[in-house]
C-alpha cells in the first residue's frame, strides 16, 4: 500500500503537470560571444600546452557540459597534488557553477580556468596531457574534500595534468508545481544527458574552444 504523501504526490502531479527539461533554470547555458571565445582560444594557446594521448569517440567537453574526468595533477618536478575523480559544470546560469565549484566533494574549485580550458575539447575515453603556466594556476584548493582522500591545494607553479574524460553531458531537471512567482516548487536533476554536438574535426587546432 502506498503511503499517503505519495498518494497525494502523484494526484498533484497529475494535476499541475510535470516535465522533464534540460537547459532551464540554474542549467540554462551562459551565453558565448565571439569575443569571449577569442579571449579563452588565446588563454589556451598562450598558457597550455595540450597533448592528446589517446583519442576518444564519445560527446565532447564544451561550454555549457557537465564534465567529469579522472586526473593526476603534479609539479614540475614530479611531485604528486592530486590523484583522483573530479568534476565541473562548466558554462551555467545561475548559482550552479559556483555552488559545485565551493559545496560539493570532487569539485574542481572555479578558479582553477587552467584545468576545465585544457579538458575543453577532450572527447569521452580520450586521455589528455596539459601543461598549465603559472598564470593560470591559482593557489588555493584544486578540488574539494573527498571522503578518503582530503581536499587539494596548490601553489602558483607549473602543473602537468594528465586527463581522462569519463562523462560530459547535460544536466536533466525534473521541473513540477508552477508557481505564480515563475519558479518551480519541485525542480530536480534526475539525469545528465549526451549530445552529438559540437564535433571535433581532424583539421581543428587543438586550442580551437568548443561551445
Amino acid at each position: 500500500m502506498l503511503y499517503p504523501i505519495l498518494v497525494l504526490t502523484i494526484l498533484v502531479f497529475a494535476q499541475t503537470g510535470c516535465s522533464i527539461e534540460e537547459g532551464v533554470g540554474p542549467y540554462r547555458p551562459t551565453p558565448m560571444t565571439n569575443d569571449n571565445r577569442d579571449q579563452l582560444e588565446g588563454l589556451k594557446r598562450e598558457f597550455l600546452n595540450i597533448e592528446d594521448l589517446r583519442i576518444g569517440d564519445g560527446p565532447l567537453a564544451a561550454w555549457g557540459r557537465r564534465i567529469k574526468a579522472n586526473i593526476e595533477v603534479r609539479y614540475a618536478d614530479d611531485t604528486i597534488v592530486y590523484e583522483g575523480s573530479m568534476f565541473d559544470d562548466v558554462g551555467f546560469e545561475g548559482s550552479v557553477f559556483m555552488y559545485n565549484a565551493t559545496q560539493k566533494s570532487g569539485a574542481l574549485n572555479s578558479s582553477q580556468v587552467g584545468i576545465w580550458l585544457g579538458i575543453n575539447g577532450m572527447a569521452v575515453g580520450g586521455k589528455r596531457r596539459i601543461t598549465i603556466q603559472p598564470r593560470l594556476v591559482d593557489t588555493g584548493p584544486l578540488v574539494k574534500s573527498i571522503p578518503g582522500y582530503g581536499g587539494a591545494d596548490v601553489r602558483k607553479d607549473k602543473l602537468i595534468v594528465e586527463a581522462t574524460l569519463t562523462a560530459s553531458c547535460v544536466p536533466i531537471l525534473m521541473r513540477a508545481i508552477h508557481l505564480p512567482t515563475s519558479r518551480y516548487m519541485i525542480e530536480r536533476e534526475v539525469g545528465c544527458r549526451d549530445h552529438e554536438d559540437p564535433r571535433r574535426s581532424s583539421g581543428d587546432p587543438i586550442w580551437k574552444f568548443y561551445y
